[in-house]
């Protein structure tokens, strides 16, 4: 039986060579990596800054209709961010591009995401709901009864012999704005008792909320009990809840002259926009230097 060799194909001289390309490894990149690493850090560190500072840092805006400074450093984290993406994406080694750029992309969109849905917030969620305040300048302002958080009994609108009265009307006790407020009354408590201005905070918490709250900030300002709305919806500072939840006060400050004649007013459609305390003491100590007004 007749055997046959194997034939090879004929050799094309003109064809190219085929040659295996070596592998070349990528270059060390740390200091592009270290870069990449520090600003996605510093824009994510940057972004929970704001959202963890935002409600006790005045000088981010907690007291402003736009609080522009919080927004800027909100762009500024988000900027971090794409710029540590960029970096992470200029590694040259793939896996480190991989690894790197996954972690910058997730991060841009928390930061961007979340910091998206702060500026809605603030700018939408914090809105009070339309109301119409039944009181202006010049009125007297309503009397009431009502018990502070040591079950003391105060009748007013004015109190004591103080040149003028300060009331504010806050949400209640688990909003952080009014937290902030009292804080900061609380602070300044001694400038206006100097200045002869007497404080008085009012809002619907039944007066054992009252009583955390004031232990909670360590404050002597009364915070008056009004659950039955007896001051709080004369005045048309109401929030109805269709959900079933309980009442709470629109946020509204008044300051009385020693006739308990309203001299001041301070309102606003947002119930994060609160008047400075400075700026309070300001306007009260105008009401004491101003001869007292007879009711209209």
């Amino acid at each position: 039986m007749a055997t046959s060799e194997p034939v090879e194909p004929p050799v094309d001289e003109s064809a190219p060579e085929f040659y295996d390309e070596p592998w070349v490894t990528p270059p060390f990149q740390p200091v592009r990596a270290i870069c990449a690493l520090i600003l996605i850090a510093s824009g994510f560190g940057l972004y929970e800054y704001v959202l963890v500072s935002f409600w006790s840092v005045p000088w981010m805006g907690i007291h402003d209709r736009i609080p522009w400074p919080a927004f800027a450093l909100l762009a500024a984290a988000i900027v971090l961010s794409i710029a540590g993406l960029r970096f992470a994406l200029g590694l040259a080694s793939p896996h480190g591009k991989l690894g790197f750029g996954l972690f910058a992309f997730l991060a841009c969109i928390v930061v961007g995401a979340g910091g998206g849905r702060f500026v809605s917030y603030v700018m939408r969620a914090t809105l009070n709901p339309p109301f119409t305040l039944k009181l202006a300048v010049g009125q007297q302002f309503p009397s009431f009864a009502l018990t502070d958080q040591n079950d003391s009994l105060h009748h007013g609108p004015v109190t004591t012999d103080a040149g003028a009265t300060l009331i504010y009307v806050y949400r209640g006790d688990y909003d952080a704005f009014a937290r902030f407020e009292l804080a900061e009354l609380t602070a300044h408590a001694e400038d206006f008792s100097h200045a002869g201005v007497d404080i008085l905070a009012v809002s619907t918490d039944q007066v054992e909320r009252s009583k955390m709250l004031a232990g909670f900030l360590r404050t002597k300002i009364p915070l008056l009990s009004d659950n039955g709305e007896s001051l709080i919806a004369p005045l048309g500072l109401v929030q109805h809840h269709r959900n079933g939840e309980p009442d709470n006060a629109i946020p509204a400050f008044f300051i009385l002259d020693r006739n308990g004649v309203v001299r001041w007013i301070f309102t606003s459609p947002y119930y994060r926009e609160l008047p400075r305390a400075d700026t309070l003491l300001d306007a009260a100590k105008s009401v004491i230097s101003t001869p007292p007004a007879s009711p209209r």
